[in-house]
């Protein structure tokens, strides 16, 4: 009697893993792209006398979603006299952040580096829920992809072990299936 012994199919399970890893990333793409439409109409808020000691190599300013500094001023002074023109520092931006750069000359002597800078700068109010919630759901997504990669990395493994159980397995009752007979 000849029985033939059929391994697990797990073809399936790798296409299933596919889809569902590309459906998440196209969701997370749009969520992303909800998410980012929906910042600047975002109502404002100033941060006011932020204290920062900004120096040539650039100090990021503590509240995210930056947009731009309305002027800075030295600290001993407490807003007095402010740190004008704005050729005494530039600003940019990393990610959702803004950087100050010291680009003053006569940063020591004319203004006091130890106590640092008032500044006040405008950023978005992220804290509206059409902006939390596909901010939040994004990244929420974003760690389903670093276990989307360990999913991935298993599901090619037991393909490649159903690949070799379904070559091996098809020999006679008593048999090894290795060079069997046929």
């Amino acid at each position: 009697m000849n029985i033939q012994k059929k391994a697990v199919d797990l073809t399936d399970l790798a296409v299933g893993i596919l889809v569902l890893g590309m459906l998440v990333s196209i969701g997370s793409v749009i969520l992303i792209g909800i998410r980012d439409s929906r910042l600047t109409s975002l109502a404002t808020e100033e941060i006011v006398n932020e204290v920062i000691i900004p120096d040539d190599t650039g100090t990021e300013f503590a509240g995210s979603y930056f947009i731009n500094v309305t002027e800075c001023y030295n600290k001993t002074t407490a807003g007095n006299v402010p740190i004008a023109p704005t050729g005494n520092y530039t600003i940019s931006t990393s990610g959702a952040v803004g950087i100050i750069t010291n680009t003053s000359a006569t940063y020591s002597a004319s203004f006091d580096k130890g106590n640092g800078w008032y500044c006040n700068y405008s950023t978005y109010n992220t804290t509206r829920a059409d902006w939390t919630l596909p901010d939040n759901a994004s990244i929420g997504l974003g760690e389903y992809g670093n276990w989307f990669k360990i999913i991935v990395i298993v599901g090619v493994a037991a393909v490649i072990l159903s690949l070799i159980f379904m070559a091996f397995g098809k020999g006679r009752t008593g048999e090894s299936g290795v060079g069997g007979s046929y």
